[in-house]
């Protein structure tokens, strides 16, 4: 149990690479029509390229900056890290109330509270 308290943030981890994967893809794959990789290898400036475009640096970001609160402080036990990680089941709640897509974001909210609740008694031990 004390093993997969520890390791309880690859769940976390593993949830930020699969929303990275999901959101640059578009209908016909990562590196198909419509996917983001795919609006910055051309050179067009339509509305629908800008705005991938755009999606695209947005979603950069927000997995660089996912990747750095999982890998640094929620990893090593650090309390604003867990609360920040709360991210994850809201977003998936979110998700699920407005678009209806109760599979997989049920089973992405699920994953994501167990490497939430999972270490709790990590982020808030007794001696502090």
């Amino acid at each position: 149990m004390r093993l997969l308290q520890s390791k309880a943030w690859i769940l976390l981890l593993f949830m930020q690479i699969l929303m990275f994967i999901i959101t640059i893809s578009g209908e016909n794959g990562p590196v198909g029509d419509g996917s983001v990789l795919q609006a910055f290898l051309s050179n067009e400036q339509t509305d629908s390229g800008i705005e991938l475009k755009l999606r695209g640096t947005l979603i950069l970001g927000m997995t660089i900056f996912g990747f750095s609160i999982i890998i640094n402080g929620y990893r090593k036990g650090i309390r604003w890290a867990w609360y920040a990680c709360w991210v994850y089941p809201i977003f998936f709640v979110l998700h699920i109330i407005g678009f209806g897509t109760y599979l997989p974001d049920a089973i992405f909210l699920f994953i994501s509270l167990i490497g939430l609740l999972l270490p709790y008694k990590k982020f808030f031990n007794k001696q502090e």
